[in-house]
């Protein structure tokens, strides 16, 4: 149980610190693709970093006098009751996860589909249309698709098809809600669904033409959807989307805002890599010595010349070994 709070400290620290790093150097430039595998690898890092130790350094454990404790039988202590109420947490959330894309494909089954290449089709009069999950996109019933509008939302959302936007959701929710507990995994799945906007929006918009998208994305609004894989159109936020819309492509040290998060993350390996010294404990060896104390007067009772040669010094040394444990 200790090992299983040492690792979720350690995944914590390492999220953490590649998500400040990411908020410093990386987030809101216009490099969303490189973005988008960053967040990604943050997280697979800082799942994985914990389990790999090259034992560059020991910590020792301070000297202890108290002998060894017997070992406890079962009980029901903190770490038991903190493990499944963890595991009970991480399981509603997956349910409810699970729930809402029961419900997309729900919408499905009620207004059928047609095949379009690789792309299902789907016709509905739902208000959250237009949206996109895996290869299927829903279209508002009665919205044209010929008109400019209608011509920039298709191509948004058959960008995230095309894309795969929904496997890093699906990743990132089912993540978020087995370790919930961690508070960067959460920041990063919100920040990854706006990359994926950013990068279907800059699919939608033609050179120069950033004006009609703008006036386009004044009309949406943030629902806030809770661990809804679901890629919507009029339901991200929007002020975000206009700055990028209109942000430069020139940043300054490009290269190296990308290339400085590696040293980063072997700092994180260096910093993981120690190992907990076994618990010195002075009463094994005090025991022994009296073993060899009374061994001594023993065999000095019995008047062995051998031994009485070499009993004073020996005695002398062995009792201050003693003392220096006491």
């Amino acid at each position: 149980m200790d090992a299983l709070i040492a690792y979720i400290i350690k995944s914590i620290v390492a999220s953490g610190t590649l998500y400040a790093y990411y908020q410093l150097a990386l987030r809101n430039k216009r490099f969303h693709a490189y973005n988008r595998f960053y967040l990604l690898a943050a997280v697979v890092v800082s799942l994985t970093l914990p389990f790999v130790n090259f034992n560059l350094y020991a910590i020792v454990p301070p000297l202890i006098n108290a002998p060894a404790a017997a070992p406890r039988a079962f009980s029901f202590t903190t770490s038991y009751i903190f493990f499944w109420c963890t595991g009970a947490i991480g399981f509603v959330l997956l349910m409810i996860m699970l729930s809402k894309i029961t419900w997309v494909y729900k919408i499905k089954r009620k207004d059928g589909y047609v095949k379009v290449g690789h792309v299902h089709f789907i016709e509905t009069d739902h208000e959250a249309a237009p949206f996109s999950f895996l290869n299927n996109l829903f279209w508002r019933d009665g919205m044209s698709t010929s008109d400019e509008q209608g011509d920039k939302i298709f191509i948004h959302e058959m960008t995230h098809i095309r894309q795969k936007h929904s496997y890093d959701k699906l990743f990132m929710q089912i993540v978020a809600c087995i370790c919930w507990m961690n508070p960067f995994y959460w920041l990063i799945q919100k920040e990854l669904n706006i990359v994926h906007e950013f990068m279907a929006d800059a699919a939608c918009i033609e050179e120069g033409d950033t004006g009609s998208f703008a006036l386009m994305l004044l009309q949406s609004h943030n629902n806030g959807r809770y661990l809804d894989p679901s890629h919507y159109f009029f339901h991200s936020p929007v002020v975000r989307r206009l700055n990028m819309v209109a942000a430069s492509k020139n940043i300054p040290y490009r290269y190296a805002r990308k290339f400085l998060a590696l040293p980063l993350i072997v700092l994180l390996l260096v910093l993981f890599s120690y190992k907990v010294s076994a618990v010195r404990d002075s009463a094994p060896a005090m025991q022994q010595m009296e073993r060899e104390q009374k061994l001594l007067d023993e065999k000095r009772a019995q008047g062995s010349p051998k031994v009485a040669t070499t009993w004073s010094a020996h005695t002398f040394f062995i009792r201050y070994r003693y003392r220096t444990f006491m």
